[in-house]
Parts: C-alpha cells; sequence; structure tokens
C-alpha cells in the first residue's frame, strides 16, 4: 500500500490523490478528444474539469459525512479535512448537477453532451477506484479465505483482515462498462440513451458490489450506496423510455 507518496512539512501527496488526479485528467483527455471528433467546441471539456474537480470532491465529502454522521460529531474538524472518506456517488451526483448548469451555460444540447461525458465518466470512475487499492482509505471488502484475499496493514484506513480487494472489482467492471459505452457511441443513437444506459449499468454494478463491502446500512436494510444505486437504475429506466419514446422508436 502507498498512502503517502510525498511528505513535505504542509505539503502530503498520497496514492489515492495521485491516482484521482489522473483519473480525472485522463477522463478529461478522451472527452476533449470526442468533442473534437464530433466537431465540438473542446473549451467546454476545460469547463467541465474545472468545475467537476472543486464540486466531486465536496459531493463526495458531503455524502461521507451523511453516511457516518457519529464520526462526524465525535470529529468534525478531522473528517471534513481529511484525505480519506470521500464518497464517490455524493461526487458524482454533485459533479453532474455542476456539470449540466456549464453545459446549459454554453448553450449545448445536455443530454447529447451527457452521452458523450458517459465513457469519460466510467473510465475517471475504473482509475479512481485503482487508487483507493493502492492506498487502502478503508472501502474494503468483507473477509475471505479465498485467493483473492488481500491485507491493507499500511493503507490510510489500516486493516490486517484478508478481505476481497472490493475496490479493484468495481474498477474491473468499471473499464468493462466503459468499452461497452464505447461502442455504443458509434452508433446514431438518440440523445440522451448512452447516458441513462450508463446509469443502469453503474447503478446495477455498485448495487452488487456493496454486498461485499463493509459499508454501514442506511435504510431498508441497504447501504447508502445501494440506495443510489436504485435511484441511478430508476432514473435510467425512465430516461430511456422517454428518449426512445421521444425518438419515435420502440422500448
Amino acid at each position: 500500500m502507498y498512502p503517502i507518496i510525498f511528505k513535505y512539512k504542509f505539503l502530503t501527496v498520497g496514492g489515492y490523490g495521485i491516482m484521482l488526479g489522473l483519473g480525472f485528467y485522463i477522463a478529461f483527455l478522451l472527452l476533449e478528444r470526442e468533442f473534437k471528433l464530433r466537431k465540438m467546441d473542446p473549451e467546454l471539456a476545460y469547463k467541465i474539469l474545472l468545475t467537476v474537480i472543486p464540486s466531486a470532491i465536496v459531493g463526495a465529502k458531503i455524502f461521507h459525512i451523511f453516511e457516518n454522521l457519529d464520526q462526524f460529531f465525535q470529529d468534525p474538524a478531522g473528517m471534513i479535512f481529511s484525505g480519506a472518506g470521500l464518497s464517490v456517488y455524493g461526487g458524482y451526483i454533485v459533479a453532474i448537477l455542476a456539470s449540466i448548469i456549464v453545459i446549459i451555460k454554453n448553450k449545448e444540447n445536455v443530454l447529447n453532451v451527457l452521452d458523450i461525458a458517459s465513457a469519460p465518466m466510467a473510465l475517471g470512475y475504473a482509475i479512481g477506484r485503482i487508487g483507493c487499492h493502492v492506498s487502502g482509505d478503508g472501502c474494503y471488502g468483507i473477509t475471505t479465505t479465498s485467493f483473492l484475499a488481500t491485507a491493507y496493514p499500511n493503507g490510510i484506513v489500516p486493516s490486517t483482515a484478508a478481505v476481497i480487494p472490493a475496490p479493484l472489482f468495481e474498477s474491473l467492471v468499471s473499464f468493462i462498462i466503459l468499452i461497452v459505452l464505447l461502442q455504443l457511441r458509434k452508433r446514431e443513437l438518440p440523445f440522451g440513451l448512452i447516458f441513462f444506459t450508463y446509469l443502469i449499468m453503474n447503478g446495477m454494478a455498485r448495487f452488487s458490489i456493496e454486498f461485499f463491502r463493509l459499508n454501514p446500512k442506511a435504510a431498508f436494510s441497504m447501504t447508502q450506496a445501494q440506495i443510489i444505486a436504485i435511484f441511478f437504475c430508476i432514473t435510467g429506466i425512465i430516461g430511456i423510455y422517454l428518449v426512445r419514446t421521444r425518438s419515435g422508436k420502440q422500448v
């Protein structure tokens, strides 16, 4: 594990931060390339990137706090300023909403841009999850005695127990989703269909993986992530129905 790569006085660079930054940057490069291929202004990719980075981090931290209110009340400052403890779905939701505002201001079709951004989102997610594994940030799976067993004794959240490396599974699934999205983008589809398909695939994957993770239950014996994953799937199904109905195609 490499929770800390470099530290000098107040400056600390961790493995998760490096992989997160790499995820943002490579996702941006793919988004910029997709804009150029469609003869759209690549400057929009810069604007989205500058919007997504802060909004995703803030959203991820806020959702993590709500998921762990008991720990927050014990040490508010520690949780807020800690490099660990980020809810991916919180970052997704806030970043998407913030990006929609930017897209509207630039007078582009929101669903079209979200379609284009779906593959970059999947790519960024896959790389970011590798960062979770590298740093040992605590998003571990349940204990296991199988050959998959991994311990994180030197992680940000140390664990000597042999557990399922959930972040690596999420990363692998996200790379598979990326391949599917890259294939879909070659077809002429109604605006929004790729994005809503991504919501469904992402939601189904995260809902399933949560059964092997150690997240606390939020409601109905489900974790916060599973509840949001269901919301993603429902939104995706309704979205696909609406865009295909409006385009005159049968669902």
